[in-house]
């Protein structure tokens, strides 16, 4: 078969890297696009995945409406003469919109259902939606797809790249100090579901800073250029800043505590058992909540109480191994999924 996948983001380019790997063992074509700007191309040279990059990124509500519809518009010419069997996508609009258009199974791939804008988009327009089996199949069936037409899986969509990752020690690389190590990852101020929300991080940032920059590294994951600027202009050689071009899961691993503003890179810590603290600026996510339950990630309600919290990872040696032992149990739940996702497609597929 000829397949598309359209990756946009970052994570989703983690996602599909492993998935293509699935489906070109097994003998099929795949052929993958992505956008400018905040993309999946920033991660083309850790991940090695070929991406074609068609169109951009848009920032505000009316560029976000401009750019993809010259996204479809060249997408259209491209996969019909392609002439693909099936394409995938994490809620690509483009994507379900083109597939849809040109009779072409879309197959979607979603653990965020708190994305409304790109759900409503794309869910009605789906053969077939793949989820973790944390996500009740009702929560789907709201956007306009068959009950039938989700499969769940059992497994925290991370899970999937960290299986066969190939860890590097970040504390050498970055050339770290001998002493414990604080990252922390901005938020997608872009995001759709938090344009009209979400509060800066630099209150967070400050603080940590002003209590730990002697004792500690303090690694900044920046997302946009702008921000690189504003931090070190600020808060100079207190901390690191680095943009998202950089092995995350590595990162994270050679972290002591992890402080995330977004949803991914909190759930990798997670998985990898390193302490959690969640920024994230909207409302706990469903699958934040699930680890939350499970005590891999901890919502302080305030910024004071995030202080508190975070004095207490970095000093007790027994918190960090607790959150190590609880890690090995939740990878102990979950399925490698990738016969179950790599046959799906297959018979969709062929249906055409």
């Amino acid at each position: 078969m000829k397949i598309w996948i359209d990756a946009l983001t970052p994570k989703q380019a983690l996602f599909f890297n492993v998935v293509k790997e699935w489906l070109t063992k097994r003998g099929h074509e795949v052929f993958s696009t992505t956008r400018a700007g905040y993309g999946a191309s920033m991660l083309s040279s850790i991940t090695r995945y070929d991406l074609v990059v068609v169109g951009r990124h848009g920032a505000t509500r009316y560029e976000k409406l401009i750019e993809s519809s010259k996204r479809v518009k060249t997408l259209s010419k491209i996969v019909y003469d392609k002439k693909f069997d099936v394409a995938l996508s994490f809620s690509s609009p483009e994507c379900a919109r083109v597939s849809f258009g040109l009779g072409i199974p879309h197959v979607n791939f979603s653990d965020s259902p708190h994305a409304v804008q790109a759900s409503r988009l794309t869910v009605p327009l789906s053969r077939t939606l793949f989820t973790p089996w944390i996500i009740p199949k009702r929560v789907w069936v709201q956007y306009g797809i068959r009950r039938e037409d989700v499969v769940q899986y059992r497994a925290i969509d991370a899970s999937i790249w960290l299986r066969g990752w190939i860890f590097k020690d970040m504390r050498k690389e970055l050339h770290l100090k001998d002493k414990p190590t604080i990252t922390i990852r901005m938020h997608e101020e872009h995001a759709s579901y938090l344009l009209e929300g979400g509060s800066g991080p630099l209150d967070v940032i400050r603080k940590v800073t002003e209590k730990y920059s002697d004792e500690a590294n303090i690694v900044i994951l920046s997302r946009y250029g702008h921000w690189h600027s504003d931090l070190r202009r600020e808060l100079g050689k207190k901390i690191l800043v680095l943009d998202s071009a950089v092995d995350g899961p590595s990162l994270i691993k050679s972290s002591d505590v992890f402080i995330g503003m977004g949803g991914t890179m909190s759930h990798e810590a997670a998985l990898l058992g390193v302490p959690v603290i969640s920024a994230y600026p909207g409302e706990a996510t469903l699958i934040e909540r699930f680890l939350m339950r499970r005590k891999l990630i901890f919502r302080p309600c305030s910024v004071q109480e995030l202080m508190k919290v975070l004095d207490r990872f970095l000093r007790e040696k027994r918190v960090r191994w607790g959150f190590g032992r609880r890690a090995v149990s939740l990878w102990k739940l979950m399925e490698d999924p990738e016969e179950k996702v790599a046959s799906k497609i297959e018979d969709v597929g062929k249906k055409v």
